[in-house]
Parts: C-alpha cells; sequence; structure tokens
C-alpha cells in the first residue's frame, strides 16, 4: 500500500471517529436515558445509525478531499510532502537514435488527485499514456515514476513501433520536473519541462 493511501485512511479513521463521537456526545442525555431505562435494544439502534451517519459524512467528504482539497491549506498540511503538479508542462526530450543524439519538443499533462496520478505526454511523432504511476521519495528526493504505452503516428510505425517505458521525473520543483526514460526498445534519453502558467 502507497504512503498516500496509508494516509488516506488514517484520516478517513480520524474523521470517522470524531465524527462519531460528536454525534453520541449531541444525543448523550438520549443515549443515558434509554440505557438507564433498559431499553439497551434502542440504545444500541441509535449507536449504530450514529456510526452509519459519521461513515457516510466521511465517505462524502473523503470524497470531495482526494479530488479538490487535498490541494487547498489548512489540508494540504495532512497529506504531508505531496507535491502539487501543475496540469500542463512543456520541454523537451533528448535521446540517441541510430547514433546521433537528437532533441524533440514535446508536453506532458498530468492529472492527480491524492490517491492517483496519471500522465500523458505527446510529440509531433507519438503520444505515450501511462499504465501505473505513483510519486514516491527516492533517495530524499519526490520522484515521479510511471511505466507507459507509446504509439507512434501510423505512419511512422515501420520505424518506430508501438513500444513500453518507464520515466522517472524528479519533483520537488513543480514548476520544473526533469529525469530519464527507459524503453523496451533499449533506448534511452532525459526530460526537461516547465509548466505552463
Amino acid at each position: 500500500m502507497s504512503d498516500s493511501a496509508k494516509k488516506f485512511m488514517s484520516i478517513s479513521v480520524w474523521i470517522t471517529i470524531v465524527l462519531f463521537v460528536i454525534r453520541c456526545l449531541i444525543d448523550s442525555s438520549g443515549i443515558a436515558s434509554a440505557i438507564n431505562q433498559r431499553e439497551y435494544f434502542d440504545c444500541s439502534y441509535s449507536i449504530y445509525g450514529y456510526a452509519g451517519e459519521a461513515i457516510g459524512a466521511t465517505a462524502i467528504f473523503m470524497a470531495v478531499f482526494n479530488k479538490w482539497l487535498w490541494k487547498k491549506k489548512p489540508f494540504y498540511l495532512l497529506t504531508g510532502e505531496l507535491p502539487v503538479l501543475a496540469k500542463h508542462y512543456k520541454g523537451t526530450i533528448t535521446f540517441v537514435w541510430d547514433g546521433v543524439e537528437q532533441t524533440r519538443n514535446s508536453e506532458i499533462w498530468i492529472d492527480q488527485t491524492f490517491l492517483n496520478v496519471s500522465v500523458k505526454l505527446g510529440t509531433n511523432e507519438s503520444t505515450s499514456n501511462s499504465i501505473t504511476a505513483s510519486i514516491e521519495k527516492v533517495n530524499s528526493e519526490q520522484q515521479l515514476i510511471y511505466t507507459y504505452l507509446n504509439t507512434p503516428r501510423a505512419e511512422l510505425q515501420n520505424r518506430s513501433a508501438i513500444h513500453y517505458g518507464t520515466a522517472m521525473l524528479c519533483v520537488d520543483d513543480s514548476k520544473k520536473i526533469t529525469g530519464n526514460y527507459y524503453t523496451s526498445r533499449l533506448t534511452r534519453g532525459s526530460m526537461m519541462f516547465q509548466a505552463v502558467e
């Protein structure tokens, strides 16, 4: 389980407990009265209902938290060191092809929630879509690590086949991300991107 998933579960559990306790305190006189009158079934039924209310409210809150709130203050303080990445970056990919170093303009689009991240990369020749992606701490550096499927334009596939790859990008500075990639064609290169304002 990823660190983000563990934090998400921990936050969910604590919010559920707090809401449940608050709901029980609101009706504490009713619960005490039911216990004093030995109406244990009614008391248990009420407490069970309060637990359901707390779980339902937490589920709604956490859905909104996962999508939007985790990026905002003060909620961002709960998320720790998870970087908030921009949606769109422009930059270059540098690689060696047929013994010649080449540089190609490229763009990356990142879709990020608290629990998930997906990456789409495009050049004038091909499009890559992430298969798996996560943000991990590697040697004290936040890295966006993802595997992808690269699909060149149809007319180019005789010289550039569809292939898989892995990219590792440093995202400590969410405005500028850099890193390397490796492919199933035994090629590799470096990438550098700047956030589009």
